[in-house]
Order: structure tokens, then C-alpha cells, then sequence
């Protein structure tokens, strides 16, 4: 079975990181879009403006182009056969009272897939095979489709899907800052 992995805030305490890293808007590092980086990276430094506190594995930052999340995140998905991320360091700096955070990664997760079942789905499209608003997903039947543990839906690449086994293994080491849907049960 697959989920929609989706990164939010479970509290008013877990705030988001606003703003764009000067290096990924310099260097235009996309990691939202499913694709393979090839060229390197110097570590991503990035300070909030307000105080900031990393309370979660994997952290609300919308100006990344991609996932912040702990190292432990990474690890856990390689730990159970994932091989279609990339790393790149993350220094957050002055955060937790002032201190330095070198905990982070910013995540590109590589490969996409169209798994979406368009007639029995509640979507609204900008195009065929472009989604616009979700009130409901449903997929098609993927056990005999050869796909990854975790991917980027191709006609929302926003969304990441992840399989049961990532799931279980998230809620095994206690991995924190995401939540999964149903496919049924996700809206947006």
C-alpha cells in the first residue's frame, strides 16, 4: 500500500522556517521536482529571522525546494532499501537558543510516478494529468508496477508517496514531522 507522506505542524510550538536560503535561490537547487542533481553543493547555511526552535525529524520549510529533515530521516530510509535520495548539508544557524544546527539535511528524493486513478479520484485538473486541488485521491493498482519505497507523484510533484513499509519503519524509530494519508483521505 501506498501513502501520501505529507510534512506539516502537529503544534503551535513547531514553527515553520520562513524564507529562502540565499544558496538555493543563487544557485536555483530545486529538490521538489523528482529529478537527479548532478552537480555538488556547498552546505546550505540559512538563519531564521525569528527564533526558532527544531522540535521534529523533519521540519515545515517551504522555501527549500525540498525536505529539511534530521539526518535520522535519511537514515531510516536507507536502512530499509531507499537509494533514490540525495543529501545536502544544512547548517541552521542560531537556532535552539542561539546554538548552531548541523543535524539537517535538505532531501531530493528522485524519481516520479503517475499512480493517480483519475476516475474514482476527486481532483481538479489544470490540465490532463495536472493537478490543481485534491478533495479525495484514489491509485490504480501498482502491485505488479516496479516502483521506489518513496516518489514524487508526477501529476502533483509536491507530493511525496511513500510506501507501507516507510510508514512502519517512520513510526518504528519514532520519526517525527510527518504524517501519512490514506489516499482517500488527503485533501489540499
Amino acid at each position: 500500500m501506498y501513502w501520501v507522506m505529507f510534512t506539516e505542524r502537529k503544534s503551535v510550538e513547531e514553527k515553520r522556517l520562513s524564507g529562502v536560503p540565499p544558496l538555493i535561490d543563487e544557485l536555483h537547487l530545486k529538490c521538489n521536482e523528482g529529478k537527479n542533481i548532478t552537480r555538488s553543493f556547498p552546505v546550505i547555511e540559512f538563519t531564521p529571522k525569528e527564533d526558532f526552535h527544531c522540535l521534529t525529524d523533519n521540519l515545515t520549510a517551504a522555501g527549500f525546494s525540498g525536505l529539511i529533515a534530521n539526518k535520522r530521516v535519511s537514515e531510516t530510509l536507507r536502512e530499509i532499501g531507499v537509494n533514490n535520495i540525495q543529501q545536502f548539508p544544512v547548517l541552521l544557524k542560531e537556532v535552539n537558543g542561539n546554538q548552531d544546527c548541523t543535524d539537517y539535511d535538505l532531501i531530493n528524493i528522485i524519481g516520479d510516478a503517475d499512480i493517480v486513478d483519475y476516475d474514482k479520484s476527486d481532483i481538479t485538473l489544470n490540465s490532463p494529468g495536472d493537478i490543481m486541488l485534491i478533495d479525495s485521491l484514489s491509485f490504480i493498482d501498482t502491485s505488479d508496477i516496479p516502483l521506489p519505497y518513496v516518489f514524487r507523484l508526477t501529476s502533483f510533484l509536491p507530493l511525496i508517496i511513500a510506501h507501507d513499509k516507510v510508514k512502519q519503519a517512520f513510526e518504528t524509530n519514532n520519526i517525527t514531522g510527518f504524517t501519512f494519508y490514506k489516499p482517500e483521505d488527503f485533501y489540499l
